[in-house]
């Protein structure tokens, strides 16, 4: 491994045309990642036509001397959920660390990236990291002070998540699943508090009926994901 270890970002989207251009600014201006991925997951808002004018817009602004990330599109043709988007994005990836975060992301900031990737390579002893929400909305910083294992705002080392095969099958609680592979595998996490930093919930973007149902299927696979959890190992699971 290098002594900088390079690091791709993947954006797994689901109709986030809103707030996707000001994320992947957020992850530009890091100056982090070698590659930016949002893996469009079936939307049919325009969220991969919006990374891309985000894309042009960057590559317009950016001094000749600068080195921009390359800013990949994965496009989806129909919705496969979270879990299968953050693997096909994982599976384009090469960079040594890969980052997961959310598109929905409101207050992003270049320093809570940074923030997340420290324990990575600051010599901490811990490999991998987990953002939570700290000070923003009231209503998702108590969420995640409640169940802060949900949280989609992740890193690790690439070779880590080798042996994570459960994707096809566990959803929304792809995140639980996760954390219980990585605790199998001996890998410490750090949990790092992200200041001011919230998401848009669902029954802001589908309206409150279709968002509430839509919550309480993200809220039904985590439960499943966790329950299994205490009945299989995850990374004994074989493809």
């Amino acid at each position: 491994m290098s002594a900088t270890p390079s690091v791709s970002l993947v954006i797994p989207a689901y109709n986030e045309a809103g707030t996707v251009g000001d994320v992947a600014q957020a992850a530009v201006e890091s100056g982090i990642f070698s590659e930016i991925i949002l893996v469009d997951d079936g939307s049919d808002d325009g969220t991969g036509s919006a990374y891309e004018r985000a894309q042009d817009s960057l590559l317009a602004k950016a001094e000749p001397s600068v080195v921009l990330p390359q800013m990949k599109l994965v496009t989806h043709a129909r919705n496969l959920g979270k879990a299968l988007a953050m693997r096909d994005g994982l599976q384009l990836a090469t960079g040594e660390i890969v980052m997961f975060i959310d598109a929905d992301l409101i207050g992003l900031r270049p320093s809570h990236l940074h923030s997340m990737l420290a324990p990575l390579t600051g010599g901490s002893g811990y490999t991998a990291s987990l953002g939570v929400f700290v000070g923003g909305r009231a209503v998702t910083t108590m969420a995640q002070k409640i169940a802060p294992f949900i949280s989609g705002q992740r890193a690790c080392f690439r070779k880590d998540l080798k042996g994570f095969t459960a994707w096809e099958r566990v959803g929304f609680g792809v995140e639980t699943a996760l954390n219980r592979y990585l605790n199998e595998q001996n890998i410490k996490v750090r949990v790092v508090e992200l200041a001011d930093l919230t998401h848009r919930m669902k029954e802001e973007k589908r309206g409150f009926v279709r968002g509430f149902l839509a919550r309480l299927k993200m809220y039904w696979e985590i439960l499943g994901a966790w329950a299994g959890s205490k009945f299989k190992r995850y990374s004994e699971e074989q493809k």
